[in-house]
């Protein structure tokens, strides 16, 4: 999980909030508003997918996936406080563009042939709430680490239980781990030509380019930053 900087709104979104409050609806009334209108959500999905570099906000995997089973939403809109909390609690989240994030499939199969452990991201999370982790607000982001096997992991025990627990990242029946290990062993493999008087220099510089992504992320970023950060800082 990497920092997410929100964009603009889209302005069809902020209409539809006037309206919706105009007509005095609750808030089940007022998203339905949003789920008849297919343009908009596709135009926020559009937005969503941009401001994050084309990943999803949990696991960083690209979105859409190329491996997304027919029937299955390749791309969902998640909502970072649950839009049906446990509490039932509701302050305006269902339609609030800060609190909207593109997520991936979250290893969903059609027929429902996967069970509960084998869910990630949003599908496994459901309305549970996060205790700490937030990629909206990078302090929270701050513990986390890899291990070489590409597992996910934190030194705050409440980051970890959101990463493992909540969000499933380990999941060993999703391809998660595999691929996360994939691009890191990549990088590694780049790496091993250098000598120790080129290796800070040339990860420092890629640590940076990599930063600086824009539009388009490299997927499991995190694990790179991670990596590229402990061989500058430790040298």
């Amino acid at each position: 999980m990497i920092k997410i900087v929100k964009g603009d709104e889209p302005e069809e979104l902020k209409r539809l909030r006037e309206t919706a409050e105009n007509q005095g609806l609750n808030p089940k009334e007022a998203y339905e508003l949003l789920n008849a209108d297919r343009r908009l959500k596709k135009k926020i999905k559009r937005a969503l997918v941009k401001e994050q570099g084309g990943l999803c906000a949990y696991c960083m995997c690209r979105i859409p996936r190329d491996d997304v089973e027919v029937g299955i939403a390749p791309i969902t809109i998640e909502h970072y406080i649950p839009r049906n909390p446990e509490d039932g609690r509701d302050v305006g989240q269902g339609l609030d563009y800060n609190n909207l994030l593109a997520v991936c499939n979250g290893n969903r199969a059609a027929k429902r042939s996967r069970n509960e452990n084998d869910l990630t991201c949003d599908a496994h999370r459901k309305n549970t709430e996060f205790i700490k982790v937030n990629p909206c607000v990078p302090e929270t982001l701050n513990t986390i680490f890899y291990f070489l096997d590409g597992k996910i992991d934190a030194t705050d025990a409440d980051v970890k239980k959101d990463l493992t627990e909540t969000l499933n990242l380990n999941c060993t029946t999703a391809p998660l781990i595999k691929e996360r290990k994939a691009v890191l062993d990549e990088l590694i493999d780049e790496l091993s030509v250098l000598e120790l008087d080129e290796l800070v220099l040339y990860c420092d510089k890629i640590l940076e380019n990599l930063k600086n992504e824009q539009d388009v992320k490299t997927p499991y970023v995190g694990i790179l930053l991670w990596y590229l950060k402990s061989i500058v800082e430790y040298n």
